[in-house]
């Protein structure tokens, strides 16, 4: 290619439809279980939710559930990705290298949001949520029939004999309220220093292509999320649905939370296909190659989230 002003704007547009056409490639896991809450600022604060709310009958005054200040705050963070290539070079590729790279700066970006997310699911037994304690926590307060304040784990502790392996979610996500928040604050765009006066150019004799945005990650309503780390069966998975079936709001009314997806590491994916998809599965407690139906069948969607770890306490 010969470098001139007109072959250089030719090359910014198609540096551009080719960062835009990957910008949507990447399969987005994170939206099925992610509030997305656009930022104008440098930071979201969250208000304090001590529950989900609902409605009740209108008898005598209204009751106020009024969001408290003092919950937890969400830093938006900017990330960059630059290439660069010799002048020389760019005169005798004829876009076969730089066409492709730049493609690949598109899917990086649109995978960040994934990337972002599920780190911050990982980290959600050391990250504050909206009731002012850890996400995934052995102590989050709820209520009994009664509205006696009781306590909650959305962390299922192994049972007896069980050793600890890969961590694995449980979400319900039918409510507009999700389990984790995505928060956008700039969108990522493609910028060319490709003008042939550009300090790069003319003196460092090579053409710059920078990928940059604003946003970040964090958790949201811990009532809707569960994390285990016992070995994934019928059982821990009943076991995990009872859990998140117990929880009430203060006036004993059940929430009526029922999970919907399970989330699992590459290395759970066969237990997953085998639990949820299969028509039979062994019988438990027989000497004999017997099979019964599966209970669970169709219980739950999965997904397969290759970002989670893959070993236990992930």
């Amino acid at each position: 290619m010969d470098i001139n002003a007109g072959n250089i704007a030719a090359l910014t547009t198609r540096v551009t439809t080719a960062f835009n056409k990957y910008l949507t490639v990447a399969p987005p896991l994170f939206q099925r279980f992610t509030m997305t809450v656009p930022s104008s600022s440098g930071e979201n604060f969250y208000p304090r939710i001590a529950e989900i709310g609902g409605l009740r009958e209108w008898v005598g005054q209204r009751e106020i559930e009024r969001l408290q200040v003092g919950g937890f705050r969400i830093a938006n963070r900017t990330f960059e990705q630059t290439i660069a290539i010799r002048r020389e070079d760019l005169e005798d590729d004829q876009f076969g290298v730089l066409t492709p790279a730049i493609e690949q700066l598109g899917y990086n970006a649109s995978a960040l949001p994934d990337e972002l997310v599920f780190d911050a699911l990982m980290a959600g037994t050391t990250s504050v949520c909206m009731d002012g304690q850890n996400f995934f926590d052995t102590d989050h307060q709820t209520y009994d029939e009664d509205g006696n304040v009781v306590t909650y784990s959305n962390i299922g502790a192994l049972a007896s004999g069980e050793t600890a392996g890969p961590g694995w979610y449980l979400f319900d996500t039918t409510r507009p309220l999700k389990p984790m928040i995505y928060q956008p604050r700039r969108p990522f765009v493609v910028t060319a220093k490709t003008q042939l006066t550009s300090g790069n150019v003319f003196n460092g004799n090579e053409f710059i292509w920078g990928v940059d945005g604003r946003c970040a990650a964090g958790v949201g309503m811990w009532q809707l999320a569960y994390k285990s780390n016992r070995p994934l069966s019928g059982t821990s998975f009943q076991d995990a649905l009872t859990a998140m079936a117990s929880l009430k709001r203060k006036d004993g009314t059940p929430y009526g939370i029922r999970p919907n997806l399970l989330v699992v590491p590459s290395n759970l994916e066969s237990t997953a296909r085998l639990l949820l998809n299969s028509e039979f599965v062994p019988s438990t407690g027989s000497a004999n190659s017997v099979t019964v139906s599966n209970p669970w069948k169709g219980a739950a969607d999965f997904i397969v989230a290759p970002r989670l770890a893959l070993k236990a306490g992930g």
